[in-house]
C-alpha cells in the first residue's frame, strides 16, 4: 500500500499567486466576478488591505475610496522595495 502525502494546509489568505496577503498590504484587482465583489470597473485599480474577515479581504482602492470586500483569489499583492 503506498503511503499518503499528507494535503499541504489549506491559506485563505493568499493571493492569485500564492503570496501571503497581510493586513494594510497594497493589492491590485486581477479578476473580475460581481459574486465575490470585483467588479469589472475595478479591474487593474490598487487599493490597501484595511482588515480581513471571515473569507474576504476588506480594501479600500484609491480611485473611489471606498472599502470593498473581496476574495483573495482575485487580488495580487503589490511588493515594494520595503515590503508590503
Amino acid at each position: 500500500m503506498p503511503l499518503r502525502r499528507p494535503r499541504p494546509v489549506y491559506d485563505r489568505w493568499r493571493d492569485a499567486t500564492g503570496t501571503p496577503i497581510p493586513q494594510q498590504c497594497r493589492v491590485e484587482q486581477i479578476a473580475v466576478s460581481k459574486q465575490h465583489g470585483a467588479l469589472p470597473s475595478r479591474l487593474h485599480q490598487q487599493g490597501q488591505v484595511v482588515r480581513r474577515g471571515h473569507a474576504r479581504l476588506y480594501v479600500r482602492f484609491e480611485r473611489d475610496d471606498q472599502l470593498v470586500s473581496l476574495r483573495p483569489h482575485l487580488v495580487r499583492v503589490l511588493t515594494t522595495s520595503g515590503g508590503c
